[in-house]
């Protein structure tokens, strides 16, 4: 990229950053222009460029006139992951490929989602962090420059954008972080904490469900180590339990981030911890029942999103794939942002490796998700060296030899020697709540 691209896009951060300390707060109705302006302008560039909603639109009698507010979204057809799955392409801006960034999605579900976004988008989104880096200065007591160990794979969605960020802008040293990043799986306990100690990260951030195990299993066994000022968890839940140990056992404050690869950030929790505040600047959204019908405030169903900031792939009226509860007030922070207080159905279990190791499930599946002529793939593990390996197959696929690499690529990351039962199926079935689970630990629900 040339220095005047890099230097517009660095100026294109600092002027949207300004605002960041203030928007949360700010009036519902100013916050609601926000939002009606991009959705306005997304609609019109939806018609024009993006087959899916040119169509959709068309078939209704629609116009983009006919979009005012976020409540006339739901005018459009309510689309989810696999509709999204099986055309991706016609949710594509036409030449909106350019100078953008194609983020590959871990897929907690099973499935791998490759999304484009443009850069103003990814931009945006870099800005709209500072919320979050705002929130840590209450605890970390400085909003730059500070240590943060994050435990997430090599290739996840956070350190594509990394990457994107550093080759298309310039961050000043005294305002970047000090990051350094932790695969979160194949190491002890011990071996983990040891990476703490030698770091002294003040914000330690990574995968709810492992850094839940980490933290709980370092006070367990009396592990001695530096504590950080904050943990900031995302992707899947941290068991309420394990949250509890964190905060009262060993005093340090937890604080979690709602993002996703279809919208990136959209939302996170306060110092308060009544729910997430949902940046309804850069989204829209709304919860339904099981019949599409909107719930009220304190009503839990899915939630339902629209993407206002992205020109390359377009959802609009996308049904996230998590049942949320809907706030029933406004926050004792003072933000005006709109609240959820719950998220359900975000929590894979944990692979459990020889020698009392564990591995995120994403981790683990990465390899399997890569065999040729793998669609989706769930692990069950019966015990440390006994899994089923249930996928869904192309039609092009040769079974016989995908079987053996997922067998593979599982001894890979577990262990050689591990004993696996590979069940090729139609569909892989979900959870009540819709989600498909990506790992599930039959041996520690049978202890239960």
């Amino acid at each position: 990229m040339s220095v005047l691209a890099k230097g517009y896009w660095t100026a294109f951060t600092a002027w949207h950053v300004r605002g960041e300390r203030k928007l949360p707060y700010l009036p519902q109705d100013r916050i609601r222009e926000i939002q009606q302006q991009r959705l306005r302008s997304l609609v019109e560039h939806a018609w024009a460029h993006v087959p899916h909603y040119r169509e959709a639109m068309e078939q209704q009698g629609l116009r983009p006139r006919d979009f005012r507010t976020a409540d006339d979204l739901a005018r459009l057809p309510l689309i989810d992951g696999r509709r999204f799955l099986e055309h991706p392409e016609r949710f594509l801006a036409a030449g909106a490929i350019k100078g953008g960034l194609r983020i590959d999605s871990s897929g907690t579900s099973g499935r791998t989602k490759s999304l484009h976004y443009d850069r103003a988008a990814l931009f945006l989104a870099l800005a709209h962090g500072h919320r979050q880096r705002l929130l840590l200065e209450a605890f970390v007591e400085r909003a730059f420059g500070y240590r943060e160990m994050h435990f997430a794979r090599p290739g996840g969605v956070p350190v594509q954008l990394r990457r994107f960020y550093a080759a298309n802008s310039w961050m000043p040293q005294r305002i970047e972080l000090d990051r350094r990043l932790v695969a979160p799986g194949g190491a002890t306990a011990e071996a983990q904490i040891a990476e703490v100690n030698r770091f002294r990260p003040a914000v330690v951030r990574g995968y709810g469900s492992y850094l839940g195990w980490l933290f709980r299993t370092a006070w367990e066994r009396c592990l001695d180590f530096e504590r950080p000022k904050a943990i900031v968890y995302g992707a899947d839940s941290m068991p309420e339990s394990d949250r509890e140990v964190i905060e009262e056992k060993l005093g340090i404050p937890v604080l979690s981030t709602y993002q996703s690869v279809e919208a990136l950030r959209i939302g996170f929790q306060c110092a308060e911890r009544k729910g997430f505040h949902l940046s309804t600047d850069a989204i829209a959204f709304r919860v339904v029942d099981e019949a599409g019908v909107s719930v009220g405030p304190g009503g839990t169903g899915h939630l339902v999103i629209s993407n206002l900031t992205n020109h390359a792939t377009v959802l609009l009226n996308y049904k996230l794939g998590d049942m949320v509860t809907l706030g029933r007030g406004p926050c004792p922070c003072g933000r005006t942002l709109p609240l959820i207080e719950r998220i359900r159905g975000r929590s894979d279990d944990l692979v459990r490796l020889p020698g009392g190791a564990v591995s995120h499930a994403l981790v683990v599946l990465e390899g399997l998700r890569a065999v040729s002529g793998v669609v989706q793939v769930q692990l069950l593990q019966e015990d440390v060296n006994r899994f089923v390996i249930r996928a869904v197959s192309s039609r092009a696929a040769n079974l016989s030899a995908a079987s053996e690499a997922l067998v593979a690529a599982l001894c890979q990351r577990v262990s050689p020697e591990v004993k696996a039962e590979v069940q090729w199926m139609e569909a892989i079935p979900a959870e009540p709540g819709g989600k498909t689970r990506a790992v599930i630990d039959l041996g520690a629900r049978h202890a239960e």
